[in-house]
């Protein structure tokens, strides 16, 4: 039987309840398209922060449901530690620990967050929305990782090349040095460069879609 839903984002915006803010008029995908493409006098809103918000809004509602403090500072602190890759486990323990004291599921919870790619799709592929982005913005960030990646190289050739003329690594004069930024899956053992997954436009194709 075919989903009534078009993706995780739907299916979780009607799990919830997730709705636009009071002040806007339409519904959460009119206001989703529009921040993204900067409609009108807004600026455009990138998919992190729009995932961030709509995540946000779903940690607020189950909050609510379970009478604790939704303050948008408790939401942005505990937003943070649930995601954060930063934050100290036992800060992490502690609030998985408060919110179980709550009735609520740390891991539930973060399994109905949705990711940057999973809200690209729900506005390019659901809502056929498009976005013009200046072409000087479009590469910068793959520009950035090789440019990074030269200068490590040419860094550490440097060292190499000093630690050979000490004879403190021997044959390294002749050795290939291979330098790569690898990106790996957390849920298999693929594992790809960066680069590739930049022309393909993903980390593994086994595990490519976080919409389920």
């Amino acid at each position: 039987m075919p989903s009534e839903h078009c993706c995780k984002v739907d299916r979780v915006r009607a799990a919830h309840g997730i709705s636009p803010p009071s002040r806007m008029d339409g519904d959460l995908d009119s206001y989703l398209v529009a921040r993204w493409i900067g409609e009108g006098e807004t600026e455009p809103a990138g998919v992190r922060t729009l995932s961030e918000w709509f995540n946000k809004q779903v940690l607020k509602k189950i909050y609510r449901d379970h009478g604790r403090s939704d303050s948008s500072i408790r939401l942005n602190s505990d937003y943070e530690a649930l995601q954060g890759d930063d934050i100290p486990e036992h800060e992490r323990a502690e609030l998985v620990s408060e919110l179980a004291d709550d009735g609520i599921d740390s891991e539930v919870t973060t399994k109905q967050f949705i990711g940057k790619s999973t809200l690209s799709r729900h506005l390019k592929g659901c809502l056929d929305a498009t976005k013009e982005t200046p072409e000087a913005e479009t590469e910068w960030e793959i520009d950035r990782v090789r440019v990074t990646t030269n200068t490590y190289r040419s860094h550490l050739e440097s060292a190499l090349q000093s630690l050979g003329n000490k004879d403190q690594i021997s044959g390294v004069d002749e050795a290939e040095l291979q330098i790569q930024a690898y990106l790996s899956c957390p849920e298999c053992p693929a594992r790809v460069t960066v680069e590739r997954a930049y022309e393909r436009g993903y980390v593994c194709a086994d595990h490519r879609d976080d919409s389920a």
